[in-house]
């Protein structure tokens, strides 16, 4: 990401700078929100399974793909500064989900921290894609914006194995926790979203009813999309059995 670092962000994006839509534009500033605190657990849980028995190439891997993360925090953390000049602080919700992520090194074994950091790494590889398939229908206002969320979507994909076969190095745990954990992610993630872009689109509107007007425009005018396609079915495949990262895109995927 280190081409951000020419650009600027801009002085105002309480507007619609996505689509010249205001729900479009808060989904995107939730996402933007959100990353640092998932990033900080990534980069800390990886830190923290790497050991003397780790593979050299396995340890090079996680090395880079910790960098990455650093990047992106602090891009994002850049762009994040533009919108918290108008929304005052962060969305209701997201605090907690900081301390539930710190609370998991008391809660957690490293083994089950690092099953964690795989899903919430696969969570983010499935949308990542469902973002690069939509890229096209998406018309920023903010050039740093659209060169920050489609640089960070293909570097999610490029290393989206790596969480994952750090954890296989520990030894893998069975479907049953697996399919708890994507449901709590799911759980968690829902209730976030459900609260954060609501806040922020009030924000942008400036009314409650205006808020909810805007919602079901979006839901309205978005339902033949919305209907066609859902990530559930990649979002559950990480508790197959047979499942590897490396299988969620092909090489047409991988390079747009």
């Amino acid at each position: 990401m280190q081409q951000l670092d020419q650009l600027t962000t801009p002085e105002d994006l309480s507007g619609t700078w996505c689509n010249t839509s205001a729900v479009t534009s808060s989904i995107m500033e939730s996402v933007s929100l959100v990353t640092p605190v998932l990033e900080k657990f990534f980069i800390r849980t990886v830190t923290e399974g790497l050991s003397e028995h780790t593979p050299t190439l396995l340890r090079e891997r996680c090395l880079t793909f910790v960098r990455e993360e650093a990047e992106h925090t602090r891009v994002h953390r850049k762009f994040n500064h533009t919108l918290l000049a108008y929304l005052g602080h962060t969305p209701p919700g997201l605090p907690l989900l900081d301390r539930l992520l710190d609370g998991t090194r008391k809660r957690l074994s490293l083994s089950n921290r690092l099953m964690l950091a795989a899903a919430l790494e696969h969570f983010t590889a499935v949308l990542s894609k469902v973002y690069i398939a939509q890229e096209a229908r998406l018309d920023f206002q903010s050039a740093f914006a659209r060169q920050l969320f489609s640089q960070h979507a293909r570097e999610e994909i490029a290393h989206r194995s790596v969480v994952f076969d750090l954890w296989l190095t520990r030894g893998t745990l069975g479907r049953f926790k697996r399919t708890l954990t994507v449901l709590a992610i799911l759980l968690v993630g829902i209730g976030y979203v459900s609260i954060s872009i609501p806040w922020i689109l009030r924000r942008k509107t400036g009314s409650l009813t205006a808020t909810l007007g805007a919602l079901a425009s979006f839901a309205i005018s978005n339902r033949a999309n919305l209907s066609s396609y859902s990530p559930l079915t990649e979002l559950f495949s990480f508790v197959r059995s047979d499942y590897h990262p490396d299988h969620l895109v092909d090489n047409r995927d991988r390079h747009g």
